[in-house]
């Protein structure tokens, strides 16, 4: 009884949705908090919990373990970077520019964000990057800003490399990154009581809505509405974005559907991001960042196995897309830093087949994104009868199941993407977090130990 008590309370104070991480995995780490508090009996744990707020942060920490890497879906950043710009003329020492992320987990996200404004060449007194988290333990590495190999698993643009220095096995970042970024411990549903909320110009709020349960997302969207500036942008997780458009919030364009506004564009034209004032030959070096090799590893080889499945597959996708979720490259690097690189389609496709497809797979996102599910996967399930090994359809119907909270559905089209592509690092990683809601803990184990292995 107490186990279920203590769900119940976890829900009340986070907001929890037990489905979302698997009922198997909140009672492990109950039992955890236990053992580490000398307890064996659920019903005493649950009184300390009560009476103790120390062993409830405790218990919060252990259930709240935040999964990020710099510069995680690259044009979230992009597009952060076009608002800048067309921001900056208002910028002097009394107006900034402010960005928050919310959950901000390790900070690798809001480091991110200071050296992506630093690129456009915005000076440390024109912008400021709160990061806010309830997870102490999340707070005291982003306040050290010292990163591992796993930190660096994406897409790493050339620009970032004279922030970071050598430091032990890994990195760490020099101060003048550090000081742009302030961190908060705070629980984010509580942000609500706030009377006057800081207002941002681009919230990043991305794969935390997707934990919550109804109730706590609709307080959680209040937070963001109130916190978000009236011509801001709210930066949301590609399987967020049906849920945050039926809670009153508007895509920004067809090509940033995961990026969203308080207002509809029509209602408020100053949310359309202005193009970057920028060459094209430099906006089009934005869109492909350089790889460089942060972190020592040996040059990147396509396997003949690789090689071989790449020829199986019909289409794979010539720039990033939404609901990729920064697919891998064929080229996939065992050093922790790699770029995001375009994969080649076959030479015999015509190219106006390939944009044909693309367009149907932008088409379907664009249904998902608007709620429309059921639509999507209907016409995602026609895509992939004409294409039946083409991994972009098979990865987009995954995450279609997934935001509808079809669990087994989800996994079985991560698991077909896994065979057509065997280190795709999304499909690992939501075929671990859809296993885990399911309950499934050693098969999650097993995914992200393969993930593991492959970001070195």
């Amino acid at each position: 009884m107490s186990i279920n008590a203590l769900t119940g309370l976890l829900r009340q104070h986070i907001g929890l949705d037990p489905e979302s991480i698997g009922q198997e995995a909140i009672e492990q780490s109950i039992k955890r908090r236990m053992s580490a508090s000398g307890l064996d009996n659920p019903d005493l744990y649950f009184m300390k919990v009560t009476e103790d707020p120390v062993e409830l942060t405790a218990l919060v920490d252990e259930i709240t373990v935040g999964e990020t890497w710099f510069f995680r879906e690259f044009r979230a950043f992009s597009v952060l970077q076009e608002k800048a710009l067309g921001s900056r003329s208002r910028l002097n020492g009394l107006t900034q520019f402010r960005v928050a992320s919310m959950p901000c987990s390790s900070g690798e996200e809001a480091y991110s964000i200071a050296m992506a404004l630093f690129d456009i060449g915005l000076l440390e007194n024109q912008f400021v990057v709160d990061g806010y988290d309830i997870n102490t333990d999340a707070m005291r590495k982003a306040r050290k800003a010292e990163y591992g190999r796993v930190s660096f698993r994406g897409t790493m643009p050339d620009f970032s490399k004279p922030y970071f220095k050598k430091h032990g096995d890994g990195f760490s970042l020099k101060p003048m990154v550090k000081q742009c970024v302030s961190f908060h411990q705070a629980n984010l549903l509580e942000l609500a009581n706030n009377a006057e909320p800081r207002l941002y110009d681009v919230i990043f709020c991305r794969n935390f809505l997707i934990y919550l349960d109804a109730p706590s997302r609709k307080r959680m969207a209040d937070v963001l509405r109130r916190s978000l500036a009236e011509d801001g942008i709210l930066m949301v997780g590609h399987c967020e974005a049906p849920s945050i458009a039926q809670l009153g919030f508007h895509t920004l364009a067809r090509d940033k559907r995961f990026a969203f506004s308080k207002a509809s564009r029509d209602a408020l034209a100053v949310n359309v991001v202005p193009p970057l004032s920028r060459p094209a030959a430099a906006a089009e070096s934005k869109k492909q960042p350089e790889k460089f090799p942060l972190l020592s590893g040996k040059p990147a080889l396509r396997s003949g196995a690789e090689a071989s499945k790449a020829a199986t597959v019909s289409h794979v996708k010539t720039k990033p897309s939404t609901l990729a979720f920064a697919r891998p490259s064929d080229e996939l690097m065992r050093s922790a830093v790699k770029t995001e690189t375009a994969r080649e389609a076959p030479a015999a496709k015509p190219r106006e087949a390939v944009e044909s497809l693309e367009d149907k797979l932008d088409a379907i996102e664009m249904l998902a994104d608007s709620g429309k599910l059921d639509k999507a996967k209907e016409a995602c399930r026609q895509l992939m009868r004409q294409h039946p090994e083409n991994v972009e359809a098979q990865f987009l119907m995954g995450v279609i199941s997934e935001a509808a909270g079809e669990w087994a559905s989800a996994f079985q089209y991560f698991r077909k993407v896994l065979y057509l592509h065997p280190e795709h690092h999304e499909a690992l990683l939501h075929g671990a977090m859809v296993c885990e809601r399911q309950g499934e803990m050693a098969k999650a184990q097993n995914l992200r130990t393969r993930l593991s292995r492959l970001i070195g």
